[in-house]
């Protein structure tokens, strides 16, 4: 660790009274390591999850081939249609679930929890049915519409098994949610195979979502039991005080969540049913990466939540640190995403979705925008700041369907890949506005951009290195990158600090 000490992290003199001790899971998020616990978690969340991914890969490259570029394109819409509904019932209610198990104690807490998991059960019943009746609507065919209603029901499950998750992601064990989200990953690759051998139609990959939901929630059950009650509660007495705890936040999040899924939902209205294809196989490369800016945050957030209930000085800290990782990363990942493009699409949809390649080169940009807009808006939450999260989030929505709007007639998938990224970058700008602006004690240092900004040149003058390209050209660039980055001492000391912290203490 650095010499000097830092916020809240200074040890008590009697440190092995206080190690000999049987904290509260939730106590040991004011502990000194709980810092460098989150960052190992991290990089252990984010490869379990890249394990996944790779697993993923395979179901997703046989299933792309299997149904075709247009049955693909409804593929997508239908799975973007349940996701915009998984986002409005979900509505950041999780995170704010989070920040209260935190915060809150005993019997007021489980109340809170169970009226927390019967209105989202609600509101996602609610969703389900508003997405079938547009799909009616709409005059999605048959089997969307089918399609639809049973991962409709899969989500239901996945609404009550992450309220469940809460108590292992607060006592920052990691490695259960991590196998846990392996789980649901090798669940749904063994599924997706399957149907790939049995020559299956489009109807059964929808519904695969359905029993790998409920097997995932049994586990999940099975871990967190007497940590959390389980049954919803549907006091509507109850509910006007969660209401007006979560109502701004959740419209924030729920726009939020939904914001990209909506260009796939608006391209399949005004484009032809090739371009949403090629658009589809760009989205799902896209939708998965940035899964790991969301991993990667939320690990902190619990910590977050703790500091600004009970430490500004750590919370400073804590910004600063995500704010260098989020442009240390996001510049990274967009970075690999324009330089492997040609391979990811070559290996995920093969040669028919070549135009889908310089898609995600336009979508990958806005990786580094994803980034940033995860870390401010865990901040933004944390603070208690969900009018600003809602007016951004808003911002980012117009943003993104007006461009969608404009330019996918004319631009086909080129077109809404440009209109994830403008909306991207203005939310990013309108989290920075809202965080760092009225408050001048939270603003950060920018010393690691120009640093990313040199490293990332230096990387991506490889690409005129003749003969590499693909996985070897990442690789390279990836090398180069970290490289110029160490030495420009651009890399934080506690990346390094925190494993030579954790070695030997096995899984975080």
């Amino acid at each position: 660790m650095s010499n000097r000490e830092r916020p809240s992290e200074r040890r008590p003199a009697n440190v092995q009274a206080v190690a000999s001790q049987a904290f509260d899971p939730i106590e040991m998020l004011d502990a000194p390591t709980a810092g460098g616990k989150v960052i190992r978690g991290s990089f252990f969340r984010i490869g379990g999850y890249v394990v996944g991914v790779l697993l993923g890969v395979l179901s997703a490259s046989l299933m792309i081939r299997h149904l075709g570029v247009v049955d693909w394109g409804r593929y997508v819409t239908v799975t973007s249609l349940v996701a915009i509904v998984g986002g409005l019932s979900e509505a950041g209610l999780s995170s704010i679930g989070a920040r209260e198990y935190v915060t809150r104690e005993g019997a007021e807490r489980d109340r809170l929890m169970r009226n927390l998991l019967g209105l989202r059960l609600v509101l996602t019943a609610l969703g389900v049915v508003g997405a079938l009746i547009f799909a009616l609507v709409a005059g999605y065919s048959s089997v969307q519409t089918v399609g639809t209603l049973l991962a409709g029901f899969a989500l239901l499950l996945s609404v009550a098994q992450q309220m469940y998750m809460v108590p292992l992601g607060t006592a920052l064990k990691i490695g259960w949610v991590s196998g846990l989200d392996l789980a649901r990953q090798a669940l749904t690759v063994l599924a997706v195979v399957c149907l790939v051998l049995a020559g299956a139609g489009l109807l059964p990959f929808l519904a695969v979502p359905l029993p790998v939901s409920l097997l995932v929630l049994a586990l999940t059950i099975v871990l967190v039991r007497r940590t959390i009650p389980f049954v919803p509660s549907f006091e509507r007495t109850q509910w006007k005080p969660v209401l007006q705890l979560t109502i701004v936040y959740s419209a924030a999040a729920a726009v939020a969540s939904i914001y990209t899924s909506l260009t796939v939902v608006i391209a399949s209205l005004i484009a032809t049913g090739t371009e949403l294809g090629y658009y589809g196989a760009s989205f799902r490369i896209f939708s998965v990466l940035t899964a790991l800016p969301l991993l990667a945050v939320n690990l902190a957030f619990p910590i977050i939540a703790r500091a600004a209930h009970r430490d500004e000085a750590r919370l400073k800290y804590v910004m600063q640190r995500l704010f260098e990782a989020a442009v240390i990363f996001g510049s990274w990942l967009a970075l690999a995403t324009v330089l492997g493009a040609q391979f990811a699409i070559d290996v995920v949809a093969g040669p028919r979705f070549q135009p889908s390649v310089s898609v995600l080169q336009i979508q990958g940009a806005a990786l580094l925008g994803t980034f940033l807009t995860v870390t401010w808006g865990t901040g933004l939450l944390a603070l208690h700041r969900h009018r600003a999260l809602l007016l951004a989030n808003l911002l980012g929505l117009a943003t993104s369907a007006l461009v969608t709007i404009a330019l996918v007639p004319d631009h086909g998938a080129k077109g809404a890949a440009f209109a994830t990224l403008a909306g991207e970058f203005v939310l990013a700008v309108a989290y920075t506005v809202a965080l760092l602006g009225p408050d001048r004690r939270l603003r950060v240092s920018v010393s690691v951009v120009p640093k990313a900004a040199v490293a990332t040149a230096a990387a991506f003058a490889l690409a005129l290195v003749p003969g590499l390209t693909g996985i070897l050209l990442v690789a390279a660039a990836t090398v180069a990158y970290f490289a110029v980055l160490w030495i420009l001492r651009g890399i934080p000391s506690e990346l390094h600090e925190a494993f030579l912290e954790g070695r030997g203490r096995g899984t975080p």
